[in-house]
């Protein structure tokens, strides 16, 4: 781990010198993918909306989707003084504006886990090392990737079909909680609550641990961890209101977050392929049998109806014995919220560290609570393999 600590604290003068060439050549030609004019997807589609919208309602997903493209620059308050991209899209991109992203937008987080002995500490400021440094704004002096001891790396995942999670009610996710095995499968589910002030606790739905209850929560938090960005209201602890650049706070207008929420909340999730295929039939019996929707629950009640993201939204650990890694309140290393599987084809790579390059890697990569179904899949025939790794390319 020191060795990977080391290689990250000798590129910082390069992460330096590219932010400054990022920030400034796109203040002089813009990298804006979307405006005012371009077309929007058709309504269930990759980049579109989830619903039909009335004409005020498509406005405000329009401008929506323009602050989650727009390229912000030194004097908009970009960093804090460390970030990893200028705007939401400069990760979020692929297959569509707001899915997700490839290895090399990868993010790093690094602790001090004792040698494994624990217990965990975060380094000075949290664990996040940013990508990019500003050099004409002071602080974090005190922060010393040398100190770490364990390192992390989170891959960007995919925001499409976000809104619909919002709208699943507690109650359905905390069904399929198990957290002491009482069925003897095998898979200890639990949810994760989180305190957003006060003793008030919520059920954390979004990120690779379930750190975050709601898309507003979400959207504060990366703008000003991920830009640097500070926001109007940071009570529920997430995002920051101040910072020490010079520019004036909130630097995200709170106008501005209120449409990208609007726009994330209403952006469609990946379209299933729909195959009438034969192939595809038997690779969700075999799906099943093995285990996998224990997990990866197929449908789940919304109040709009039934969807199928294929996860049960509760944090499970899925990671080798011994493994070591970033640690949360209630969120131990090497647990991990399900992943959900819609439009999981077209969302590579793969895993909380984009390590699994295709879907078998993917589920060889599963160990702990998943061994059973990974040494199932591993017992099958190649027809079988295929037939289930059919399946998946068609969610």
């Amino acid at each position: 781990m020191k060795g990977k600590t080391t290689l990250i604290a000798a590129s910082a003068l390069t992460a330096v010198l590219i932010a400054t060439i990022i920030t400034t050549s796109e203040k002089a030609g813009g990298m804006e993918f979307v405006n005012a004019n371009t077309p929007v997807p058709a309504v269930g589609t990759e980049g579109g909306p989830a619903f039909p919208l009335s004409a005020q309602e498509l406005d405000t997903w329009i401008r929506g989707r323009r602050v989650f493209d727009r390229d912000f620059h030194l004097d908009d308050g970009l960093g804090l003084p460390e970030f990893n991209g200028d705007s939401c899209r400069s990760c979020h991109q692929a297959p569509a504006i707001g899915g997700g992203g490839g290895l090399d937008l990868n993010v790093s987080r690094f602790g001090n886990d004792n040698g494994g002995a624990g217990p965990f500490n975060n380094l000075p400021g949290g664990q996040l090392a940013h990508r990019f440094r500003r050099v004409d704004v002071p602080g974090r002096e005190e922060y010393d990737p040398m100190t770490a001891d364990v390192f992390e790396q989170r891959q960007t995942p995919s925001l499409l079909g976000l809104g619909l999670i919002e709208l699943i009610p507690e109650a359905e996710i905390l069904m399929n909680e198990d957290p002491m095995d009482l069925n003897g499968d095998g898979v200890f589910g639990y949810a994760r609550m989180i305190d957003v002030g006060g003793g008030v606790m919520e059920l954390g739905r979004f990120g690779w641990k379930c750190g975050v209850p709601n898309l507003e929560d979400f959207s504060k938090d990366a703008a000003s961890n991920e830009l640097g960005i500070t926001v109007a209201d940071a009570a529920r602890g997430f995002g920051f209101t101040t910072d020490a650049d010079g520019i004036t706070d909130p630097e995200f207008v709170q106008g501005d977050l209120d449409d990208m929420v609007f726009y994330l909340r209403n952006l469609a999730a990946p379209p299933r392929m729909a195959s009438t295929s034969a192939l595809v039939a038997l690779g969700e019996m075999l799906f099943t049998t093995i285990g996998c929707a224990t997990c990866h629950v197929p449908t789940l009640q919304s109040t709009m109806g039934p969807i199928s993201p294929y996860s049960n939204f509760l944090l499970h650990n899925t990671s080798p014995p011994g493994f070591r890694g970033m640690e949360e309140t209630n969120a131990p290393a090497g647990f991990y919220r399900t992943a959900p599987l819609w439009g999981i084809s077209r969302t590579a790579p793969y895993m909380h560290d984009g390590l699994a390059e295709t879907l078998e890697d993917a589920i060889l990569a599963h160990d702990t609570e998943a061994l059973a179904a990974r040494n199932a899949f591993n017992a099958f025939g190649g027809a079988d393999r295929a037939a289930l790794i059919a399946f998946l390319e068609d969610l």
